[in-house]
């Protein structure tokens, strides 16, 4: 009778997974978000990423950009080693002869301009200040970095996946 009473109560309290007493193996949701919460996770940032990217260039306007001021640093990523980093600031016209200037907010080993050259620059015309390069380093390699990231964390989910399911299939009642 006790071991019915300890049965029943454990049916009613939350589990990850467990085998019932009829022999039927249940899982719990919380197994199934805690397997895909990670890459859903990547997949979901790199999906903001990549919309607000693209958010970006449907919205701005293309203009040509004068260096006035490269700020650089020494710095430490694990692709490159230690290397120097360089933060350009661009002045350009933002319309009507309102000359401004505005930094790109990243930095990178290969943005190393000479002070006073002209580069082609993207710049939303409802934010002042907000300019971007037109290359794929500034635009696009974040949000495929962390959509590849997210593919890499989705191999050991889908893996846990099929174990867990493997096991759900083991049990007597299924």
């Amino acid at each position: 009778m006790l071991r019915n009473l300890i049965g029943q109560m454990n049916q009613r309290q939350a589990f990850l997974w467990r085998t019932g007493p009829d022999g039927r193996r249940q899982v719990s949701w919380r197994v199934w978000l805690l397997i895909f919460v990670t890459p859903g996770l990547f997949g979901a940032a790199a999906a903001l990423l990549a919309y607000d990217s693209l958010n970006f260039v449907s919205r701005a306007e293309t203009t040509t950009g004068e260096v006035v001021r490269v700020y650089e640093w020494e710095n430490w990523n694990p692709w490159e080693g230690s290397h120097t980093a360089y933060g350009p600031v661009f002045r350009y016209d933002f319309g009507g002869g309102d000359m401004t200037e505005a930094s790109l907010g990243q930095s990178s080993s290969n943005w190393g301009f000479e002070i006073g050259s002209r580069h082609q620059i993207l710049f939303r015309p409802d934010a002042k200040g907000n300019v971007k390069l037109p290359v794929f380093e500034h635009l696009w390699a974040l949000p495929l970095t962390i959509f590849g990231l997210g593919l890499i964390t989705l191999i050991p989910a889908l893996f846990a996946a099929w174990r867990v399911r493997r096991w759900l299939r083991g049990g007597a009642g299924g």
